[in-house]
């Protein structure tokens, strides 16, 4: 496997971790994750390899990113919500004690 094959593996690993993570609500590693993948994304955007075949591997990579981090922002907000609910209702309860 050449450098570029291992970057775009490597990439599409670091992905599903980000995938991954999110699914596990564990949030904190995700943006030193994604600091790595886009540091991959710009060597090999870089590169002197530029087949349509890998152009659109990494299109459809950023794409998948994009979603992953709109999803993992509504997920964010979501939570952020209902903590903010389940405070007002605990401190509620507090009060009528």
């Amino acid at each position: 496997m050449n450098d570029f094959e291992s970057d775009l593996t490597l990439l599409e690993n670091l992905s599903k971790k980000i995938s991954d993570l999110i699914y596990n609500n564990q949030f904190t590693q995700i943006s030193q994750i994604d600091k790595q993948r886009r540091a991959i994304i710009e060597k090999i955007k870089n590169s002197e390899t530029s087949h349509l075949q890998i152009k659109s591997r990494i299109s459809d990579l950023i794409i998948n990113n994009n979603e992953m981090l709109i999803s993992t922002q509504n997920k964010f907000k979501k939570l952020t919500k209902d903590h903010e609910k389940f405070n007002k209702r605990l401190k509620a309860y507090s009060f009528t004690k």
